[in-house]
């Protein structure tokens, strides 16, 4: 009992015994070694395999039938030994007379020599002629009555194709062997490494690759001077946008102090920056903002510079300093926004109270004059904070809020409450001190500010003002109509909205202050409010 491989020669799949798998195995691997240095092994090697493929398929009848090693040294006999052909061409004729040869020739169309299928060039190997006498028999049978050519087409369905070497040979009547095979494919080889020669030293194909390469000169030289062309614009713009860039924004930051597009409130803000910040960190800010947006300009115009006159530059100290002056304006403008920041943190409020002398239960509630309206800036409205702008210089306002409380005593008074942030709680103090709001009395009639101001050459520190009139039980008040502008919530028995509580009378009782119907008066002037 012998072990049984199945191996795949060419495609084919085959069952063999293990001594002939040995033995085909040892004479595959002799052949490598003997093709193996050659630049043409490969080929060589694969129609080999090619014909030992062929060869078992002649003797194998049924697909399970196996190989034996008898099969396998026949087939070594036909196709010979590499050492065989190793010393010298006289040595392999005489080890070729000692092998069995089969000079039986077989009818192939030839696909190396045709001009239609390969038949006429098949039939002059097959009978060792001159192709050109068979393709002249053709020509004159197909004048002489037009037969040669059903004769054509039939050789041509019924003759395979020569479509490997063995077949090649087989059409020749040369044994196929591995002399011949290795042969074969070297003269192939060697007719096409010839033919390519021959057609590249050919004079036309040498003037059609001149003009191809003076074409693809001139298009090359084209798309160069293109790409240069496009180069040299694109640094254009880059130059032309960094300067722009750089002069709009050292002018908005040191001439006009006006930077469009910085502020989140208002196009105007950037110029009042004064009034918001304290101006060491304004300077620090401004320094720090002018680096940061300042030298990637520098380095745009920069870099377009470099494109149009194509120079370059490998001094590292260029981009290390611009990365560094870089670096130093983003820390400014962080430490500049801390610092800034910084003054907010602490929170104080001022309170103080001002007794309201009057014979009358009755107090009038007045707005006052507007002394800035034709001074406000338009575009500027944050929050009831505005400013204004008198004999050039700016001034911040903001509206005070009113409210009305209970009194714990039988007297009105006004209850001045001023609320402000600083660093700490002393400049906080200070800050909520400074803040400058006054209102009138003339006998029953109270006459509010609409704004309370800052005072100058102060920055905003979030200042506020808070106004509780005490108004006594069964005692009365009146809200005009232009008050509306500053009352803030004020409690009332009807929960009625601040707005409709104006030009109207409100007596404080137990539960707050309650509606009184009375005519409202015209408070114009305190002697109009005595008649």
């Amino acid at each position: 009992m012998k072990k049984t491989f199945t191996i795949n020669i060419s495609g084919t799949v085959f069952h063999i015994d293990d001594d002939a798998y040995e033995r085909l195995n040892y004479y595959i691997s002799q052949i490598n070694r003997y093709f193996g240095n050659d630049a043409d092994a490969k080929e060589i090697v694969q129609d080999i395999e090619s014909r030992i493929s062929e060869l078992f398929q002649e003797r194998v009848k049924d697909g399970s039938e196996v190989i034996t090693i008898a099969q396998v040294e026949e087939i070594i006999k036909i196709m010979g030994m590499p050492e065989a052909f190793a010393d010298s061409k006289d040595e392999t004729e005489e080890v070729g007379t000692k092998m069995p040869r089969s000079r039986t020739k077989k009818l192939y169309r030839d696909p190396d020599d045709r001009i239609l299928g390969g038949v006429c060039s098949g039939l002059a190997a097959y009978f060792n002629i001159d192709p050109i006498i068979i393709r002249l028999i053709f020509v004159a049978l197909f004048f002489g009555g037009g037969s040669s050519l059903i004769i054509y087409l039939i050789l041509w369905i019924i003759a395979p194709k020569a479509a490997n070497t063995a077949q090649r040979l087989e059409m020749k009547g040369e044994e196929v062997n591995i002399n011949n095979i290795s042969k074969t494919i070297k003269e192939e080889i060697q007719d096409v490494k010839e033919n390519y020669q021959n057609f590249r030293a050919n004079k036309s194909y040498i003037r059609s690759r001149e003009r191809i390469d003076d074409a693809g000169n001139v298009a090359l030289s084209v798309l160069r001077a293109i790409l240069k062309i496009i180069v040299v614009f694109f640094g254009i713009i880059l130059v032309s946008i960094g300067i722009i860039a750089l002069i709009a924004l050292f002018t908005s930051l040191f001439v006009s102090s006006e930077f469009i597009g910085i502020t989140p409130f208002s196009n105007e803000l950037p110029h009042y920056l004064g009034l918001f910040v304290s101006d060491g960190t304004l300077t620090w800010f401004w320094i720090g903002l002018a680096l940061t947006l300042g030298i990637p300009l520098i380095m745009l115009a920069y870099l377009g510079t470099k494109l149009i006159f194509r120079f370059e530059s490998n001094n590292p100290a260029i981009g290390f300093s611009s990365l560094g002056l870089w670096v130093f304006g983003v820390i400014l403008l962080i430490f500049a926004s801390v610092h800034g920041v910084s003054d907010f943190k602490s929170v104080s409020t001022s309170t103080k109270q001002e007794p309201v002398v009057t014979k009358s239960d009755t107090l009038y509630l007045k707005l006052g004059a507007d002394e800035f309206s034709d001074y406000l800036d338009s575009n500027f409205d944050f929050d009831g904070l505005r400013i204004a702008s008198v004999n050039g210089k700016q001034f911040l306002l903001n509206e005070p809020r009113l409210e009305v409380e209970k009194s714990e005593t039988n007297e009105f008074s006004v209850v001045i409450k001023s609320k402000a942030r600083g660093r700490d709680l002393d400049i906080a103090q200070t800050n909520a001190r400074n803040i400058d709001y006054k209102f009138t009395q003339q006998d029953s009639l109270l006459t509010f500010q609409p704004w309370f101001m800052l005072p100058d050459k102060s920055v905003w520190h979030k200042q506020e003002i808070d106004i509780v009139l005490k108004v006594p039980e069964n005692k009365t008040i009146y809200l005009s109509n232009e008050i509306v502008k500053i009352i803030h919530d004020i409690k009332n028995t009807s929960n009625m909205w601040d707005g409709d509580m104006v030009g109207k009378y409100w007596t404080m009782t137990p539960e707050g202050l309650e509606l009184t119907q009375r005519k409202a008066p015209s408070i114009e002037t305190p002697k109009k409010l005595k008649k």
